[in-house]
């Protein structure tokens, strides 16, 4: 299982994320992500995470293994519904948080990887899209 998070520095605090359930994982953690590495960081990716870094439909596309994606905050205008859709990948939030406000963000850290979890037990958590 492969996650990344593209953006961690978007977060207005200290993007301190828990451990997911798992034994075995490749964890890649970027502070930020130009929209030109996006594919290449993603291409082998399960699950993604991005507090406002754009992943369009060539992302989705080039992302071959990708079952999950993560819209750290409230926001997920940067998050192609479409073509997650098309691509049975589901699309999830977290809601009443703004990656902006200090306070919010251990929130946001916990609340991705609780949605993590919750999508590798089979259950759904936050689903915007992809049930």
């Amino acid at each position: 299982m492969n996650i990344v998070v593209l953006d961690s520095d978007s977060l207005a605090g200290d993007a301190d994320f828990p451990e997911v359930d798992l034994q075995k994982y490749g964890w890649l953690q970027y502070v930020e992500t130009n929209q030109d590495l996006v594919g290449e960081r993603c291409w082998r990716s399960d699950i993604i995470v991005s507090v406002s870094t754009q992943v369009d439909q060539a992302v989705i596309d080039k992302a071959f293994k990708l079952k999950l994606i993560i819209a750290a905050g409230s926001s997920y205008e940067h998050i192609d519904l479409d073509a997650a859709r098309e691509r049975g990948i589901k699309v999830c939030n977290v809601p009443d948080s703004n990656p902006d406000n200090t306070d919010d963000t251990g929130k946001i850290c916990e609340q991705v990887i609780e949605t993590i979890n919750a999508f590798l037990q089979g259950q759904d958590k936050n689903v915007i899209t992809g049930r």
